[in-house]
């Protein structure tokens, strides 16, 4: 932290740390070889085989899956499926799909979808030609609407508007905070209908508090938890809200020997740092708890 043009993402890395008791010992590379080899030590990817296996595995303990194959045993015919070297494929349009039971179909979607963050219907296509899940697309659907890396990749782009007065960027870490409130969200059931965010000026790290309210009283809680783990800032920059212009709130960075720096309250662009932030968390959370959104709070880290 004593670095002189520490970057931004070592500046992280630290923020992390401090939340830790831990001592720094120096080894001299010949002593670490065993924590290089993490990097480098060879690990084969999961291939088609080993995937069929895990089918025949899962099929072997569906109760669905095991009936339908030992109805064909008896029968030893049907329209619909077919076993081959015993795994149950359903036959359609010609086409022998792999039957996926249920507790493995969510996990296969992910893995098809991961590979590039598809969309749907390229995770669609990945998947339909080869195997059998009912309701794939509804499924996949739902498997992309929680992916947070495509989330924040579907988020509008486009040149960002710049700040009305920029305020001059220190570079170093907890010299400067930026905070606000994102709300009022759905109340859950701990009574939860605010986040205050704070954000390092420098390092860009990020801090979500649920909140009850948006008072002065409730903000100063949150940044006296902050200040115990990670000590105060130097400055607070807020907009002019009434949690950040009241009394109360002034006496505590008075009494803190913080400086307090509002901007104008409705203009975002005079706060933009955190409220950009803002923009992604809403679009975020909304995703994840899409079916429950009262549940919010449990995705706020």
């Amino acid at each position: 932290m004593n670095k002189k043009g520490i970057s931004s993402k070592i500046a992280r890395w630290a923020l992390m740390l401090e939340e830790y008791d831990y001592v720094i010992e120096h080894r001299q590379g010949m002593r670490m070889r065993h924590v290089d080899a993490l990097s480098r030590n060879s690990v084969c990817m999961i291939n088609q085989d080993s995937l069929t296996l895990q089918i025949l595995k899962a099929q072997n303990s569906d109760e669905n899956v095991k009936a339908i194959k030992d109805f064909l045993k008896i029968k030893n015919q049907h329209d619909d499926y077919i076993i081959k070297g015993d795994l149950l494929y359903k036959s359609i349009k010609e086409n022998d799909l792999l039957v996926v039971p249920e507790d493995m179909q969510m996990s296969l979607i992910k893995s098809a979808h991961v590979k590039g963050h598809f969309s749907v219907k390229r995770t669609d296509d990945h998947l339909i030609n080869e195997f059998y899940i009912p309701k794939l697309k509804q499924k996949i659907e739902k498997c992309i609407s929680n992916s947070t890396t495509c989330i924040l990749a579907s988020r509008k782009q486009g040149k960002q508007e710049g700040e009305l007065h920029p305020i001059p960027k220190v570079e170093v870490p907890l010299d400067t905070y930026h905070v606000d409130h994102l709300g009022p969200l759905e109340s859950t059931n701990k009574n939860y209908k605010h986040i205050l965010c704070v954000i390092d000026a420098f390092t860009e790290f990020v801090w979500l508090y649920p909140t009850k309210s948006t008072s002065s009283q409730e903000v100063i809680s949150k940044l006296e938890l902050q200040n115990s783990v990670f000590g105060n800032p130097r400055r607070i920059i807020s907009d002019k809200g009434s949690a950040f212009n009241s009394k109360e709130f002034d006496d505590y960075c008075s009494s803190e020997s913080i400086q307090h720096l509002s901007v104008s309250t409705g203009v975002p662009r005079a706060n933009g740092q955190v409220e950009r932030l803002n923009s992604t968390i809403i679009a975020v959370i909304s995703k994840l708890s899409k079916d429950d959104p009262t549940k919010w709070f449990k995705f706020v880290p």
